[in-house]
């Protein structure tokens, strides 16, 4: 069954600024894999060489646009405020399913070296919480960490996700197979629509 089409999204919190990615992104993408390859590389799967470059972004933004016009994932880039131009962080809507009976979606991140431990993902988090549960009526949001990222479990926990469940060698992450820590966030005033 095919989801509703999503239109595009800009959210504003006190210092950051998301807004769902377009095509003209792809050198802003590059940028950011290519300046916090070292940091990113041990939290996410392995990359082959043609992710680092222009012409793999200008394809794959268009498929966020497809994605997006089929209803099944956000994808959001961070910014600061008064900087729109240099990508902070990303967060994502994945898996959105708002219909009977799950009525929910995942929630994944990631955010610049430079940018570690100053709020703005927690901040993002809300945005995207808000927007989940407010305007596409939501109620659960789902989130999974590798047990090691103490970083990620306290984004999580602050912003009240409940650890549910641990799944032994769950995903595959720079070569290796990696336990994880599912969680959740359930919607306290879900209303169906």
């Amino acid at each position: 069954m095919a989801e509703r089409p999503l239109s595009p999204v800009r959210l504003e919190g006190a210092r950051v600024v998301l807004r769902t990615t377009v095509p003209a992104d792809a050198v802003r993408y590059l940028r950011y894999f290519d300046r916090n390859r070292a940091h990113l590389e041990p939290w996410e799967a392995a990359r082959d060489p043609i992710f680092y470059t222009a012409a793999y972004w200008r394809d794959r933004l268009g498929g966020h646009d497809e994605e997006r016009a089929r209803g099944t994932m956000l994808r959001f880039c961070i910014f600061e405020l008064g900087d729109e131009d240099e990508i902070a962080g990303l967060i994502s809507l994945s898996h959105i399913l708002a219909r009977d009976p799950t009525w929910n979606a995942r929630i994944g991140y990631s955010l610049a070296a430079t940018k570690q431990g100053q709020g703005l993902m927690s901040e993002s988090l809300g945005l995207v919480v808000r927007y989940a549960f407010d305007v596409l009526g939501l109620k659960r949001l789902l989130a999974g960490y590798m047990p090691r990222n103490a970083r990620s479990a306290k984004v999580l926990e602050r912003a009240g996700f409940v650890k549910e469940g641990y799944y032994r060698e769950f995903l595959r992450i720079a070569g290796k197979w990696e336990d994880h820590v599912e969680t959740s966030l359930i919607n306290p005033d879900w209303r169906e629509s």
